[in-house]
């Protein structure tokens, strides 16, 4: 973090990020040097890897960095739309609140002016090429929860007594093949996402996030 080299900065981040490869600290980071380099679609996937992840304090930062970079694209549609959920986190945030009057700007030199019109723009044109292609599922302990509808406490109540085991290794052998994902998600519709905070993103049939959750029946 302390190093002022941004090549070297770039290779220690990488060191990191080979450690823990979803460490919301260190992708942040490697996204916005990314940026300062003019490589914004290198630093939309580092953000897209923090926003698939359980919330924290910095996805709002993942957001609003993520909409700077698909602004410098000339993605207008895409850019506010992550700015607004920048906004609807912190309505407070000034910085937030000029970055997009000034993505209005930039859409009213092209015509666009009627909000209305772009509200009804489908998710799938928030962002155009950007697919979501990583393997990173959610636990196994956390699907059995969601497919028996207990708590973690009570899971690991009934694990304890040698219940549900046979669940819990059919989950895992889901996982293990490759059968779950976000093509079997509740939240996958047309190989778009509709997860909140996801919302519009391509998905690939090969891949599965946190937040996955089986469609009824699988």
């Amino acid at each position: 973090m302390q190093e002022s080299d941004p090549d070297r900065k770039l290779h220690f981040l990488n060191l990191a990020l080979e450690v823990d490869p979803y460490n919301i600290i260190a992708l942040n980071q490697k996204g916005m040097l990314l940026h300062r380099s003019c490589d914004y679609e290198g630093a939309i996937k580092c953000y897209n890897k923090i926003l698939v992840q359980p919330d924290t304090g910095k996805i709002k930062s993942a957001l609003y960095n993520k909409s700077l970079a698909l602004k410098t694209l000339g993605k207008y549609e895409a850019a506010l739309n992550f700015m607004n959920k920048v906004i609807r986190q912190d309505p407070e945030n000034e910085r937030a609140k000029k970055q997009k009057a000034s993505i209005f700007a930039l859409m009213s030199k092209g015509g666009q002016t009627d909000e209305t019109n772009r509200s009804n723009i489908p998710p799938e044109k928030h962002e155009v090429n950007i697919v979501y292609n990583e393997w990173n599922p959610p636990s196994v302990s956390n699907l059995l929860a969601y497919a028996l509808k207990y708590s973690r406490s009570e899971i690991n109540y009934h694990k304890g007594l040698g219940q549900d085991i046979i669940k819990e290794k059919a989950i895992q052998d889901k996982l293990n093949k490759r059968i779950y994902s976000c093509s079997l998600c509740q939240f996958q519709e047309k190989k778009v996402c509709n997860y909140p905070k996801t919302k519009g993103m391509a998905v690939s049939e090969t891949a599965i996030c946190r937040h996955f959750k089986p469609i009824k029946g699988v």
